[in-house]
């Protein structure tokens, strides 16, 4: 007989984490597999910004949804998430001015605390900014950034004290169905030297394989539109005169940027690698790239030409067509998706997980409305777009 549970979550990055330790929470017994080990994809790589602005309604919710747990972790989920308040600025140039105001109205509508701000506001916050390229900002005085391997491992903590079981070096190798609904999976478990063939019955499956996650659609069906972005990051050391900063997105330079103690984290938007294959070596951070990065930093923070690279690393994750997140049931009874969030899963995990508990054992979520998140849309040619659209985020 094969072992049984109550759901099984495909994927131990945050984004599957957070569901298992929100279904877990509503009392199912979950079982986490994992095709390497935790947090070792697209999450281990992640920025770990947390911040609230978008142009796009619901992925605002999400992430106002989830600064709530970020601030106050301990008492919401338990652990540690590392969160920092550094605050936030998102910089924008003079021809976007317009759809900065109408997404920070859109974003105090919600409850988020933002403002705009003036190039001259940006200076006082910021003395060590240059400033004399753009007019306005979003500000966020309470946003930051937090440790995303530290918030997967504190989600799957509590899944597992709840009853759960994490299974990891165990890939998914075919979604059993029967008479149209999902009876549970086929795996190749993780004993080495040896693997051999797992069977696990549940009645409910969800995909959060990240980069992954089209194959894992296959295997119930359904077509998932997803390829990869494969992104390079490097950590400069900042020189003494330069001091602590916000994080910031700097849509003038394709730049975001955030401190880490003494050191600066710098990635870029533009020119990242597309289309490689999820499984395929994630290599070296170009040395291209590394000199625009730090180009770009000392075009907006002076003193910076006096720091040093400290280190420098390369990740990857889920791309969609409107770079935008898949959170649905699709294909056979009790089949979800939580996949493609396209760079920015990890701010808005908390609320994922609760939304998607939600939609699996209430049938809608409450907390957020995901529904424009179907997958439905990419057939239909609907893809997302804001009311004030600042275009795709990776160019």
């Amino acid at each position: 007989m094969n072992p049984s549970y109550d759901a099984i979550v495909i994927g131990a990055g945050v984004i599957g984490a957070s569901i298992a330790h929100n279904l877990s929470l509503r009392g199912l017994k979950v079982l986490i597999l994992e095709r390497q080990s935790v947090a070792v994809g697209a999450t281990g790589a992640s920025s770990g910004l947390v911040r609230m602005h978008y142009d796009i309604e619901v992925d605002a919710a999400l992430a106002w949804q989830s600064f709530h747990f970020f601030r106050n972790w301990r008492e919401r989920v338990g652990g540690e998430c590392g969160f920092h308040r550094t605050g936030f600025l998102q910089i924008v140039p003079p021809d976007k001015n317009d759809q900065l105001r109408g997404n920070v109205e859109m974003q105090k509508r919600i409850g988020i605390l933002t403002e705009v701000v003036t190039a001259a506001d940006v200076k006082k916050l910021a003395p060590m900014f240059k400033t004399d390229d753009f007019e306005l900002a979003a500000y966020e005085p309470e946003s930051g950034y937090a440790d995303p391997v530290l918030t997967t491992n504190s989600f799957i903590a509590n899944a597992k004290a709840c009853g759960s079981v994490l299974m990891q070096d165990c890939e998914v190798t075919g979604i059993r169905l029967s008479g149209g609904k999902v009876t549970g999976v086929e795996s190749s478990r993780g004993r080495r030297p040896e693997r051999v063939e797992g069977s696990f019955d549940a009645p409910i499956v969800v995909n959060c394989a990240g980069t992954f996650a089209d194959r894992i659609g296959k295997m119930a069906g359904l077509q998932i539109p997803l390829t990869s972005w494969s992104h390079d990051v490097a950590f400069v050391k900042r020189p003494p005169n330069v001091g602590m900063h916000p994080t910031v997105i700097d849509d003038l330079l394709s730049m975001y940027f955030r401190p880490e103690g003494e050191l600066t984290l710098i990635g870029l938007e533009d020119n990242n690698r597309l289309g490689e294959a999820p499984e395929s070596d994630l290599g070296r951070v170009d040395p291209e790239f590394v000199m625009r990065a730090i180009d770009r930093i000392c075009g907006r923070v002076d003193g910076m030409d006096e720091g040093s690279l400290h280190s420098t690393h390369v990740g990857r994750d889920g791309l969609t067509p409107d770079q935008r997140a898949v959170m649905d049931k699709a294909g056979p009874d009790g089949f979800y998706i939580a996949c493609g969030f396209s760079g920015t899963g990890f701010k808005l995990s908390p609320a994922v997980g609760v939304c998607m508990s939600e939609l699996i054992l209430d049938g809608s979520a409450k907390l957020v409305d995901i529904s424009s998140l179907n997958l439905g849309r990419f057939a239909r040619g609907e893809l997302l777009q804001g009311e004030h659209s600042y275009g795709n985020i990776w160019k």
